[in-house]
């Protein structure tokens, strides 16, 4: 991460990013874009984009493909050079964070990759819908985070925390949904 911050100058565009990520491109793009959401608080208009581009991520990796491919009219969205600085930053404080803690263990977990990818692609679509569930964004996050680190690394361990995050971050937005829809309904009532 460090060595593609300091290689980056000026702005770049989305498809030279994933290219440069190379192998590891999967599971370190679904990093750089959930960072942005540990935040709790709505990024109007960031949710949408980024929940397409992890429902895209989760179904290449289920398709076990080992690099990125991205649609040209995304591939060719451009990224202001302190936007891809900072986002880097950001990835690399937490990457250095987690990484003290991630080493290859509970194999079999961590080699499921059609569940890693159900599961990024579930956190995709909760990002996607364009409504804010208090807490949701920063949850889900974590989940991607947690799961994506732990394709990197080979830690099952970090998989099942990953999934965990992950069951709760779908129960938080469909019990949101459901408040939601009940309380409606007994206002109309």
């Amino acid at each position: 991460m460090r060595r593609l911050r300091q290689t980056m100058e000026g702005p770049t565009s989305l498809g030279t990013l994933a290219a440069r990520l190379g192998h590891d491109g999967i599971g370190l793009l679904t990093i750089i874009l959930a960072t942005p959401f540990l935040v709790p608080l709505p990024l109007a208009g960031l949710g949408t984009p980024v929940g397409l581009l992890m429902i895209a991520a989760g179904l290449q990796l289920a398709l076990d493909r080992k690099t990125l491919a991205l649609p040209r009219f995304v591939a060719d969205r451009r990224l202001e050079a302190r936007t891809v600085e900072k986002a880097l930053a950001v990835t690399e404080k937490i990457l250095n964070r987690l990484e003290r803690f991630a080493r290859p263990r509970w194999a079999f977990l961590a080699h499921q990759t059609g569940l890693l990818a159900t599961a990024i692609v579930v956190l995709g679509i909760g990002f996607a819908i364009p409504f804010y569930v208090p807490l949701g964004n920063p949850v889900s996050a974590i989940a991607t985070i947690l799961l994506s680190l732990g394709l990197l690394e080979e830690d099952g361990l970090l998989v099942f925390s990953g999934l965990a995050t992950a069951c709760l971050s779908a129960y938080m937005h469909v019990a949101f949904l459901a408040f939601l829809w009940h309380s409606g309904r007994a206002l109309l009532h």
